[in-house]
């Protein structure tokens, strides 16, 4: 599958958020196509960076913050997840519904 199918797969997805844990913040969401279901990593990287968007399984996640992980990840979101300052720390809730858009790699969110 081209980066370009990937990209469309995944943006035309509207994702549930399942749950938030793992890691404060992480989120997993459902409502991810078929055919990007993938297995997981056999062996884990070390440090996925925090805003990475992955896919694992039949599931996809978004990391709230760096940590090792088994997940295939496919891009990053500019958006931060989990923010202990803030008066909700987690940008996310269960139930919460998703869609993604793509950005350039020059995009930021203040």
């Amino acid at each position: 599958m081209s980066p370009d199918d990937v990209i469309a797969l995944h943006t035309g997805a509207t994702y549930r958020v399942f749950m938030i844990g793992f890691a404060p913040g992480f989120t997993y969401l459902g409502g991810l196509p078929e055919a990007l279901h993938t297995p997981r990593l056999g062996e884990p990287r070390q440090k996925v960076p925090a805003g990475a968007v992955g896919i694992g399984g039949a599931q996809a996640a978004i990391n709230s913050v760096s940590g090792p992980s088994g997940w295939r990840y496919i891009g990053r979101t500019p958006v931060r997840l989990f923010d202990a300052e803030r008066s909700d720390p987690a940008f996310f809730r269960a139930g919460d519904i998703i869609r993604f858009h793509a950005v350039s790699p020059q995009r930021s969110l203040t």
